[in-house]
């Protein structure tokens, strides 16, 4: 795939970031969800909310403002704290599982930190193309489901520290956006699926052949100078 720096640190591509296996919006080793009744909705906050609720930040001093766009897709802005989110909810596993010297490694000439941000921006790329096409079709979520996650979100935020969520930009509007997104992905693939009369490995080939016709329609604006200012080691969610 071809690729050119614009401007201002803009990379513009028409997408396919191709789904290489199917995912909403699992990002490498997290695998948090929780639950609405009976059904998982893909989840990136939880194992945030486990590892910040534990956090003593003494200061709001932001670095980033929340203004920063990092990726477009399509007419949609993604701006830096919904991405910041999605790494503040990898990071404590890679640093479990490969140390906290995990961001200094490079192999291939790229560092796990690119690899990482790589991924999560082609991850969100691919939830707004499916919520997108969700909603294309008709699929909407119901009141009552739209209550229950909003509220799922609200309790989600009681045990953050007030300093912790100021600095990072953790308020409702945008936990509930991030489930909202992803039970609407999770709603449409089960739609699509049951209307195929599929299931499992099939369902998930199909779904992703069919994804690939969709993001044809798009084309992804990354901004890759604001992205690369970002330090993922010095996202202090131990609060140390």
């Amino acid at each position: 795939m071809q690729a050119e720096r614009g401007k201002g640190g803009v990379m513009r591509r028409s997408l396919p970031v191709k789904l290489g296996a199917f995912v909403l919006i699992f990002l490498g080793m997290l695998s948090a969800v929780f639950y609405y009744r009976n059904q998982e909705i893909p989840n990136v906050g939880e194992k945030t909310d486990e590892v910040i609720s534990q956090a003593q930040i003494f200061t709001p001093a932001r670095t980033v403002s929340a203004e920063i766009p990092i990726i477009k897709i399509g007419n949609e802005t993604v701006y830096y704290p919904e991405f910041e989110f999605y790494l503040l909810a990898t990071k404590k596993d890679y640093e479990a599982l490969l140390g906290d010297e995990v961001w200094d490694i490079v192999q291939n000439g790229r560092s796990v930190e690119d690899e990482l941000k790589s991924d999560i921006i082609e991850e969100i790329a691919r939830l707004k193309v499916i919520v997108n096409q969700a909603k294309s079709e008709g699929y909407s979520l119901t009141t009552e489901e739209e209550e229950e996650i909003k509220r799922a979100a609200k309790e989600q935020l009681k045990g953050i520290d007030p300093m912790l969520k100021a600095k990072y930009y953790l308020d409702e509007e945008l936990i509930t956006g991030i489930y909202l997104e992803n039970y609407l992905a999770t709603k449409f693939f089960d739609g699509f699926s049951s209307e195929a009369g599929v299931k499992g490995d099939e369902a998930k080939k199909l779904f992703k052949d069919a994804y690939n016709s969709w993001e044809n329609a798009y084309t992804a604006e990354i901004y890759w100078e604001n992205i690369d200012r970002i330090d993922i080691s010095g996202l202090d969610i131990d609060g140390e």
